[in-house]
């Protein structure tokens, strides 16, 4: 007759023994079946959440269309839509001649170019442009304080490099202009200001 032996150490069983002598383990009720080897500490397989089945059925995921513009984007070109078809508009209308409406009281019609200020005279007269004399008393304006065009319809401002600086008041916000820089577009409606004075343009009759 053939020993039994443990099946974990290999060790010959006692007859009828519950225990293996050598190891201590459980002699198991049949000597071929072998129990399963004890765990070895190895990371333990995971099943996806919901099962294979669950997983396959959902199919690929579609990507989310995003709108063009956000929330606030829309609010902003909203907001900026009446002002560009204003301005476009008012630029449509080819202007010919355009009156200057001073707040000193003084009301001067342009069909071309000037030049505002105290002493505009000899700048005018040196470039062909009409001069345009303010009085102001309490000489915030430079003798020579801002260029004014009125071509091909559309009306530009530019400071000559004026002590108090100029600017452009559109729609309640004010725009500085750089001292002695580039034209800067201007139209119906908008007030100019040169150092405490200021104009508003009018179209003309």
């Amino acid at each position: 007759m053939v020993s039994a032996r443990c099946a974990y150490c290999d060790a010959t069983l006692q007859p009828n023994s519950m225990f293996c002598t050598s190891c201590g383990q459980l002699v198991p009720q049949s000597s071929s079946s072998r129990p399963p080897a004890p765990y070895s500490g190895g990371p333990a397989p995971q099943r996806p959440a919901g099962g294979a089945s669950a997983a396959t059925s959902r199919g690929p995921i579609e990507p989310v269309p995003l709108p063009s513009l956000l929330p606030w984007q829309q609010a902003q070109a909203s907001e900026q839509k009446p002002t560009s078809a204003a301005s476009a508009e008012v630029r449509g209308v080819a202007l010919s001649k355009v009156e200057l409406s001073f707040s000193t009281g003084q009301r001067v019609v342009v069909s071309g170019t000037a030049v505002i200020g105290r002493k505009p005279g000899q700048t005018a007269a040196a470039t062909g442009a009409q001069a345009i004399e303010l009085l102001d008393d309490t000489r915030s304006v430079s003798r020579v304080h801002l260029y004014f065009a009125l071509e091909a319809g559309r009306m530009t401002v530019a400071d000559a490099g004026s002590s108090n600086g100029s600017s452009i008041e559109r729609a309640g916000q004010q725009i500085p202009l750089q001292g002695a820089g580039a034209p800067v577009e201007v139209v119906p409606g908008d007030r100019v200001w040169v150092g405490d004075l200021s104009f508003e343009l009018r179209p003309a009759v």
